[in-house]
């Protein structure tokens, strides 16, 4: 069988299992090319878009396994493979952290330029870092920069690790577990970046079968989905520099924020798929509205 006609058919088988494409692809048909290249040791990352190669027995006897494993455990995809691909980069992960697929990944590769400059920033720090992708993405950019890397959990910060020698970065990120600010140390920060948890209490059970594999900390944010984000923001700008930068991502609490802060200036970034949900606040701009956050 060819490769596209084996895509084609487990695009079909999941789509009839009615599963949730949303951890590193949002569709069946990306989902199952990526299945089916994984499967047959083709590399992602390298491929050559010859979609019509001959499959081998052994290789659709893989895909086959890996279509059924996908089916019946209702895991990401992402964890089945241990792997995710996050800001052009491929990473590990495991069920000891969230699946990376923030938008701030987006702006990574440009360094969030025109908000930011680069050539500017020498310390960052990455709030509720998960499988410390983020950090480890910037710090393949911002090749001179330092980071601190901050999360709660001692489990993702374990895989953060792996990341970050995987990707021979260590000696330029120190993990820290943290409660948001609690144990960091008294320094300043060019950029603070963080993807908090933000789902609300009344969309916890909502939420497809998929995110029950996924550490319940990482998502939830509180009766209004603001909880973590309030921290944040009136916490930051404590630790930034004077042209320091925050970057947020809101999900789906993003129209909370703006109701919870309505004349507060938040610059939202419009990612590829339309949605507005991290915004961006200056130094400056928390100089002046702080006080609302408290």
């Amino acid at each position: 069988m060819k490769l596209v006609d084996c895509v084609s058919e487990v695009e079909q088988q999941l789509q009839h299992a009615k599963l949730y494409f949303g951890h590193g692809t949002d569709n069946a048909r990306d989902e199952a090319a990526w299945l089916v290249m994984a499967a047959s040791g083709i590399n992602v990352g390298t491929f050559d878009g010859d979609w019509t190669q001959e499959l081998s027995v052994q290789q659709l006897a893989e895909t086959e396994k890996l279509v059924l494993k996908r089916i019946h455990s209702g895991q990401p995809l992402a964890y089945i493979l241990n792997s995710a691909w996050f800001a052009e980069t491929e990473f590990y992960i495991d069920e000891r952290a969230i699946v990376p697929r923030s938008h701030i990944g987006e702006w990574i590769p440009e360094c969030f330029e025109p908000w930011l400059d680069p050539t500017g920033v020498q310390d960052v720090l990455d709030l509720c870092t998960g499988g410390g992708c983020i950090a480890v993405a910037l710090a393949l950019v911002l090749n001179q920069a330092r980071f601190d890397a901050v999360d709660i959990s001692t489990d993702a910060l374990a895989v953060a690790a792996i990341n970050a020698r995987r990707h021979a970065v260590s000696d330029r990120i120190r993990l820290i577990q943290s409660d948001l600010f609690t144990a960091l140390p008294d320094h300043r920060y060019d950029l603070i970046l963080c993807n908090p948890p933000y789902v609300a209490d009344q969309l916890m059970d909502e939420l497809p079968l998929e995110y029950s594999h996924e550490p319940e900390i990482a998502f939830s944010g509180g009766s209004d989905g603001l909880t973590i984000i309030r921290q944040v923001l009136a916490e930051s700008r404590a630790h930034l520099t004077q042209r320091g930068l925050l970057v947020v991502e809101a999900g789906s609490a993003a129209l909370s924020v703006e109701s919870a802060w309505p004349t507060v200036p938040f610059t939202w970034l419009m990612s590829a798929n339309g949605e507005s949900v991290v915004f961006v606040l200056s130094a400056d701009e928390l100089d002046a509205f702080g006080q609302r956050f408290v």
